[in-house]
């Protein structure tokens, strides 16, 4: 071919390469498919390894150039060669001079011997483990992933069944780069979480393995040492065999430009630290924030404030876990705010009527007692429907029986069956008793309800929750994903069960407290039942304590009552705030603040943070 031919030829190439580029052979033409003249393509095909890694950087470029020292997680040891153990999560993550990936990874990974091999111990104390009889296995582990520059992204994301006898998965994007050491392959390291089946109990874990483009790949190396759970601890590691298969994914380009869209919408993060310094004047004590847990405890905290997200925790029992933006919380009964109350709240917005008086037993003939007939759906959110067996608050809820006939069951008719039976003891509206049961038939309500209104086909959860609110919040795709009943029917606990990230929770608090159930300038919860959720006044049931009360699936804290700290309040003042089993608290401050912690010791408390805080800006009204 006549040098005039073969520059025009290669002219062609990288034409049609930036108007179609395919992920899987992006780094054998162009710089990027931003460019296509072709000097850049000409120069490219003679590039050496190194130089490659560097053009072919689409996303997050790396500026190392792959020297690492390594002492954990060696080449050997991802090819099997010297034995497994727990190791500090820092061998985990992205090394400070590590390069950009020669190798691209498109298709699918398949884990091998996952039902034969691991190993796990428990901590903590709790002597659970001996329950789960499956517990030192991951499940079947076959999933496609696209590779995006620098980064690796699950093309499912969220919450994942399996047919495991206790585990499910939640993946999450994780790291690509390039060591010198590791023999010409790119090493691969990937957020992943197990959650209870049937339950909400989270652990987090990282994976890492080495590949090369084609179809080689090492062994996979798993790590799993942090938990949000307050029954079951414990540290699961082990090393499996893999395939990897290449393969053509659909819409990488899009799941690539999804993915870019997620991260840039998080909101900026500061450490908790930098509080103190952003608002000097406040005399603000940063070791006070989140003092109310036990450290070893605690999972995540962090305040909101003016634009920053402060952030905290991200500990594990074997260091910093690498990916704290991604790191998997459960909702637990936060849940009951914002999929109940968000959910019956728009519900409201959409239909503009009186849905929140509807009587339950028009939509939910399984509860044919003439208990149910004066019941209504704003009863079920409360909690006050005046069924139930002990009028303490939470005595039901702690019951053998609703353990084994509610909590343990997971069937829909099940789930209905044990709801629908408690004895009317009080008239409805009168009598707050904490039942997660009530929350259940709320969520079924509410999806009768708008089915009614659009069409069977609809799905309350999927196509109101999900698309009209979640995704334009920013949301992550972890939260795209509820656990449902497992059955036909497949309907969403509503009570708890969803999973997020702390992005989410920080968005999901501010949409209620900052933006009054607004998303660009669009009314989307009922503003009246907004109101009525901020500011308390007289409303709401007392929950327990003369200083706690319940309504519209939030729970109330009179900081005038605290006896450890004097706020100055002159009347009572109360705070609305979430709350989830083991330790969970989202805080709505009446300053625009947002604090949060997740925790497992069972400790709720979060008055030392709040009394921080007010120093900022004031929670008297």
């Amino acid at each position: 071919m006549k040098p005039l031919h073969y520059l025009l030829f290669i002219l062609i190439i990288c034409i049609a390469y930036s108007l179609d580029a395919s992920p899987v052979s992006q780094h054998n033409l162009c710089l990027n498919n931003n460019q296509s003249n072709n000097e850049n393509c000409i120069d490219y095909l003679s590039q050496s390894s190194s130089d490659k890694s560097k053009m072919n950087c689409l996303y997050d470029c790396l500026s190392g150039n792959g020297e690492v020292v390594r002492e954990g997680l060696t080449f050997a040891y991802a090819m099997g060669k010297t034995p497994i153990s727990l190791m500090n999560y820092q061998h985990y993550q992205l090394p400070k001079n590590a390069a950009n990936p020669m190798n691209q990874f498109q298709g699918i990974l398949t884990l091998q011997d996952d039902t034969n091999q691991g190993k796990i111990i428990e901590v903590g104390g709790n002597n659970n483990l001996s329950n789960y009889k499956q517990a030192k296995h991951l499940p079947k582990f076959s999933f496609e992933f696209v590779q995006h520059g620098s980064h690796i992204i699950p093309v499912t994301r969220g919450l994942i069944t399996t047919n495991h006898a206790h585990w499910e998965y939640i993946l999450a994007p994780g790291r690509v780069w390039q060591e010198k050491s590791d023999n010409g392959y790119s090493r691969v390291s990937l957020p992943f979480a197990l959650q209870e089946k049937n339950a909400n109990c989270t652990w987090n874990g990282v994976l890492s393995f080495l590949f090369k483009d084609h179809d080689e790949v090492s062994e996979v190396s798993y790590q799993v040492a942090a938990d949000t759970c307050l029954y079951l601890k414990f540290n699961m590691w082990g090393r499996l065999k893999a395939n990897y298969t290449p393969k053509t994914i659909a819409n990488s380009a899009g799941i690539q430009r999804n993915y870019e869209a997620e991260v840039a919408r998080r909101m900026p993060t500061r450490p908790i630290s930098q509080l103190a310094e952003d608002y000097p004047s406040a005399g603000v004590n940063i070791a006070n924030i989140g003092s109310n847990q036990v450290k070893q405890h605690m999972t995540l905290y962090g305040v909101a404030y003016n634009g920053i997200h402060y952030v905290g925790g991200c500990d594990t029992r074997y260091g910093v876990y690498p990916y704290c933006d991604v790191m998997a919380v459960p909702s637990y009964s936060t849940s009951k705010t914002t999929f109940g109350a968000y959910g019956l709240m728009r519900i409201e917005q959409l239909y503009k009527g009186k849905q929140s008086k509807m009587f339950v037993n028009q939509w939910l003939t399984d509860c044919k007692s003439s208990n149910w007939k004066d019941v209504t759906v704003e009863h079920l959110l409360d909690m006050s429907t005046g069924n139930f067996n002990s009028p303490n608050s939470h005595v039901d809820e702690s019951s053998e029986k609703k353990l084994k006939e509610f909590f343990e069951v997971n069937s829909h008719h099940a789930f209905v069956n044990f709801a629908c039976n408690y004895p009317r003891k009080a008239t409805p509206g009168s009598t707050f008793v904490y039942h997660t049961s009530d929350t259940y038939l709320l969520g079924y309500v509410l999806n009768a309800f708008y089915q009614d209104k659009t069409s069977m086909s609809k799905d309350f959860w999927r196509d109101e929750m999900v698309e009209k609110i979640w995704k334009p919040l920013g949301l992550s795709p972890t939260m795209y994903t509820t656990k449902r009943s497992y059955d036909t029917v497949q309907q969403p606990f509503t009570g708890y069960g969803l999973t997020y990230h702390r992005d989410d929770v920080i968005k999901l608090a501010e949409f209620l407290n900052n933006d009054l159930g607004q998303i660009n300038d669009e009314q989307m919860l009922d503003r009246k039942m907004v109101n009525e959720s901020l500011n308390l006044e007289n409303g709401g049931l007392i929950a327990g304590r003369q200083i706690d009360k319940y309504n519209n699936g939030l729970w109330y804290y009179d900081i005038n009552g605290d006896k450890s700290h004097d706020f100055g309040c002159s009347s009572s003042t109360w705070i609305p705030y979430m709350s989830g089993y083991g330790g969970i608290s989202i805080v709505l401050l009446p300053n625009n603040i947002t604090y949060y912690h997740f925790s497992d010791n069972n400790s709720y408390k979060w008055s030392n943070s709040a009394f921080e805080l007010h120093k900022i800006s004031p929670l008297c009204h």
